[in-house]
């Protein structure tokens, strides 16, 4: 079973270390344990080996086994650096590094997990380069704004299932975070064909899905886009438009 969450208990939202060595006692390592359960939790701020030069954290997600230890952590690479009228700015790179690396997807009893957040699902490149390691299933530990999440939410999360032939799993924070910025909620899990097979509402809550695996290979199978893709064609895509 997993447990997704998109944020850890507030006292440890601004957890700034080297590494993750959390504290056996602490409760992100002791649920896991007592619930048999695996738990996926962006976004920690972490404090890299560079924190003395650049003053800034890595933005970060973190995969915990049924034995509560670290099996996996990404730091994000794509910052939302963006204006949207309506919903504020925001300049995530002025407090945050973006990571130099993705994640090979993690072996887990419900499936190969493939770990990205947030802002990231607006590439399509990151969820195919998962996919084609091997993930089965793609995780969004997200906080979409107000506007930006009744607009793209769902139709980008839905995207992201259909090319990749992934499970998607997106936990959402909700609620405001002060004056001037609030997050949609809305959290889901989409399967491969698109389908909406678990979300909750914009307030906290928990969905339930199930990972049918047999249904992925037979969809890969009946549908096999990876097979007709062609690089040849499209080997530079990620540049900046011209």
């Amino acid at each position: 079973m997993l447990g997704f969450i998109t944020r850890p208990p507030r006292q440890l939202l601004s957890l700034l270390c080297i590494g993750y060595r959390l504290p056996r006692s602490s409760v992100l390592c002791t649920q896991p344990r007592e619930c048999g359960i695996w738990l996926s939790l962006g976004g920690f701020h972490e404090r890299g080996q560079d924190w003395e030069q650049t003053q800034k954290i890595y933005n970060c997600h973190v995969l915990l086994n049924n034995k509560g230890l670290v099996v996996a952590q990404y730091r994000k690479t794509h910052l939302c650096d963006v204006e949207i009228p309506g919903q504020g700015p925001m300049r995530e790179s002025n407090s945050t590094m973006p990571g130099r690396t993705l994640e090979p997807p993690i072996s887990t009893p419900a499936g190969k997990v493939g770990l990205a957040i947030c802002y990231d699902m607006r590439f399509p490149e990151l969820s195919l380069k998962l996919a084609q390691a091997g993930a089965e299933i793609l995780t969004y530990p997200s906080a979409f704004g107000s506007v930006t999440g009744p607009a793209h939410w769902e139709v980008l999360l839905r995207a992201r299932a259909i090319e990749s032939q992934c499970y998607v799993i997106a936990a959402a924070q909700c609620g405001r975070h002060h004056e001037t910025r609030a997050s949609y909620g809305h959290s889901m899990v989409v399967d491969p064909w698109g389908t909406v097979v678990a979300r909750c509402s914009e307030g906290p809550g928990l969905c339930l899905a199930r990972i049918d695996l047999n249904f992925l290979r037979q969809m890969r199978q009946h549908l096999p886009v990876f097979q007709h893709r062609r690089p040849d064609l499209y080997g530079s895509l990620g540049q900046p438009l011209s």
